[in-house]
């Protein structure tokens, strides 16, 4: 993202100006006021030195001005010296006293007000900097606490609002950092070490100074998943009644973001029914994403992901990954393939790839470097485009920029812009769902007699370790997936949800199962008679069909209660209204407003998604109205996206490809079976079809199925 305004603690911002800045405008005038002093001396006929010039100018700083030149006519040099200097020689005092009181005035105000975010991070800024950066935007109050206050990232963010507090001697600089009154402390280094280090300081402050009952969350950044699950134990019993550690582990949380935002079913090739996903590399955030998938698998079709990583030390990284996966292998086969990963390579990778496993339906890059990850991205697209094919969704990750030299197929991820809003760090939004999900999981141990703190997961939300905390994070986004297998969204407002036939109540719990048992396999539990949770045996990992009737109401019981949980989070599941566009005239394009409240007032129950030919351009700019709207919409693509879009004009060009971006779904193929089976049909003209709305010349709707 972009650099922030200036939106610091309010009445206490000037506009930030270099200091060379400064310094070269009193240059400037300094050196016309002695230029102006010659030549109005010379035409007065009084000698004068080059020295004498000088001075004078540099006394017209406090408005001394010779008596002898008054009333004269003056160069224009010398009259823009004579008012530019003083006025500079201000501004350039109140500049440097701003510099010298902005911190103090501003630690004076944090102070006072509380309610502040804390941040520490690295001294080249990175994540530090982005949530800096996103708190500052939103007009939060922040508070530095670098290892270094002239890092690039800390004078950019005091620039624009933040106030600082050095680390130095960790004990003695945590008493300045308002921990009695902060909303969150955020600890992001890469170096974990240094948080938990920072973390313990925090916790032995606050257990002094913040009262019992407001507790503080304090974020800790902590990428390995293996000292991740160390550190929980440390602070498991830290008093939380003033502060609350929560890890947050980067490639969870983009593994996350990518399942969610980019679905595998979101992309749909005709004629094939596989779901093949191949991987360049296997980086943690990368093998996150994995177990997600699968543990979290929604594909009641039977269509499970397979999984082909490739990379050059597959050996060392396949012993890697059983060793942490144990349970892997039950959930689907993962095949790692040694093989070169240069762009060079990448023909012949694919090719071979295709032969023996067929076209894939999403192709994840990351190599930990963004220049060698998008040159290989760019292979891959470029084989597609050779051969006027669509291309699978082409998943890259970039950690920094979006390189301008992505086209419409390539979808950055993991980027730490991608994180600027502290709010994707603590969750809180994110978590409603999770956090209804578990309270119903307390009510239902409460009533069979257990209490809290019996285990580990019979905990308060606030109280429960980060791991368990997952756990219902994932149950929560398996919701949005599992409403995608029967034809249903989450849409945001409030509402009744769908009602559940027997067949699709039967199905989402038969799929609840598979989800919790893939969640068991992947963290190493298998099949006993009676429950061990220190062997990791439990008596339910069987298939659905072999459960108890009593078991399987529980699974029904989570299905059941979807509605209620969505409600408390704000949202609602429809089923999809599928509308498909024909192809009209230029003229008679609808108001999408008026088209989208009159599909509301007939069909409340149900969620539009349009669906459009990419390659017109009548459908096309419907379709982004609709986007715009925050509608659904499905594109069908016969060739290769870029290609399309390299034919367009430039502002044309631009919002095809946002439209790429945005699409709920991708098919490759014509429009011919998506319109067979669309419900409704938006044409000028759709012959006697009965599921036809008919757009006039006007771009009014002349006649529609509930006009009959």
């Amino acid at each position: 993202m972009g650099r922030p305004p200036n939106k610091g603690i309010r009445g206490l911002r000037l506009p930030p100006v270099a200091p060379v800045v400064r310094f070269g405008a009193m240059a400037v005038a300094f050196l016309l006021g002695s230029w102006g002093f010659a030549q109005a001396y010379a035409q007065a006929g009084i000698d004068s030195t080059v020295m004498q010039d000088a001075m004078r100018a540099l006394r017209l700083i406090v408005g001394s001005f010779p008596m002898v030149l008054e009333g004269r006519d003056l160069p224009l040099a010398l009259d823009i010296a004579r008012w530019a200097l003083p006025l500079l020689t201000f501004w350039s005092t109140a500049a440097l006293a701003w510099e010298q009181l902005r911190n103090p005035l501003r630690l004076a105000l944090i102070r006072a007000r509380g309610e502040h975010l804390v941040i520490a991070g690295d001294d080249d800024g990175g994540l530090a900097a982005q949530a800096a950066r996103g708190a500052l935007a939103d007009g939060r109050r922040v508070l530095l606490w670098p290892r270094d206050r002239r890092a690039h990232w800390i004078v950019d963010a005091v620039e624009a609002g933040a106030a600082e507090v050095e680390q130095g001697a960790v004990p003695e600089s945590v008493t300045s950092l308002a921990l009695d009154k902060t909303r969150a402390v955020l600890l992001l280094s890469q170096e974990a070490r240094g948080n938990i280090t920072l973390a313990s300081a925090i916790l032995t402050r606050m257990s002094d100074v913040r009262p019992a009952g407001d507790p503080a969350d304090i974020i800790v950044r902590v990428d390995d998943l293996d000292l991740r699950r160390s550190i929980e134990q440390r602070f498991e019993h830290v008093d939380r009644r003033t502060a609350r550690v929560r890890l947050a582990a980067l490639p969870d949380i983009a593994a996350r973001h990518l399942a969610l935002a980019r679905p595998i079913d979101g992309f749909m090739r005709a004629g094939q029914s596989q779901r093949g996903v191949l991987t360049i590399g296997f980086t943690p955030l990368i093998e996150r994403y994995v177990m997600r998938i699968l543990a979290g698998g929604h594909y009641r079709d039977g269509g499970k992901p397979i999984f082909t990583v490739y990379r050059s030390d597959v050996a060392q990284c396949e012993a890697a990954f059983r060793a942490r996966n144990p349970g892997a292998d039950g959930l689907s086969p993962l095949r790692f393939v040694e093989a070169r990963t240069d762009p060079a390579w990448i023909i012949p990778l694919i090719e071979a790839h295709v032969e023996g496993a067929g076209e894939p339906v999403a192709i994840l890059i990351d190599l930990d470097d963004d220049d060698r990850s998008l040159a290989v991205a760019l292979a891959f697209d470029g084989r597609y485009r050779a051969a006027a094919m669509t291309a699978p969704p082409i998943h890259v990750r970039m950690a920094g920029s979006h390189d301008h030299r992505i086209g419409a197929g390539i979808f950055p991820f993991g980027g730490l812009s991608d994180l600027a809003d502290p709010d994707m760090l603590l969750q809180d939004r994110h978590d409603a769902l999770a956090r209804s999900i578990h309270d119903f999981y307390l009510e239902g141990r409460f009533a069979e007699g257990e209490r809290i703190g019996a285990r580990a997961s019979m905990q308060e939300w606030e109280d429960l370790p980060e791991s368990f905390r997952d756990d219902n994070r994932l149950v929560a986004d398996c919701y949005q997936l599992k409403l995608r297998d029967i034809d249903a969204r989450l849409v945001e407002g409030d509402g009744p949800s769908l009602a559940l036939s027997p067949a699709e109540l039967e199905e989402l719990s038969h799929a609840e199962h598979d989800r919790w048992m893939a969640a068991k396999l992947a963290q190493g539990w298998v099949y006993g008679a009676v429950r061990d949770d220190a062997r990791r045996l439990h008596p339910d990992i069987v298939p659905y069909e072999d459960l108890s009737e009593a078991i399987k109401d529980l699974d029904r019981e989570q299905v059941r209660i979807m509605a209620r949980l969505l409600g408390a989070s704000g949202r609602r599941a429809l089923r999809v209204l599928t509308v498909a566009l024909l192809p009209g005239g230029e003229d008679a394009a609808p108001d999408p407003a008026a088209l989208t409240a009159a599909l509301t007032a007939h069909y409340p129950d149900r969620a539009p998604v349009f669906v459009g030919d990419f390659a017109d351009r009548w459908s096309r700019q419907l379709l982004g109205a609709l986007i715009a709207r925050g509608q659904l919409v499905q594109l069908a693509l016969t060739g290769h996206v870029q290609a399309i879009i390299d034919t367009l004009p430039g502002q044309e060009a631009a919002a095809a490809a946002a439209l790429v971006g945005a699409a709920d779904t991708i098919f490759a193929g014509g429009m011919a079976g998506l319109t067979a089976g669309a419900e409704l049909l938006l044409a000028t003209d759709a012959g006697s079809d009965s599921r036809a709305i008919r757009i006039g010349p006007d771009g009014a709707i002349s006649h529609a199925p509930w006009t009959r």
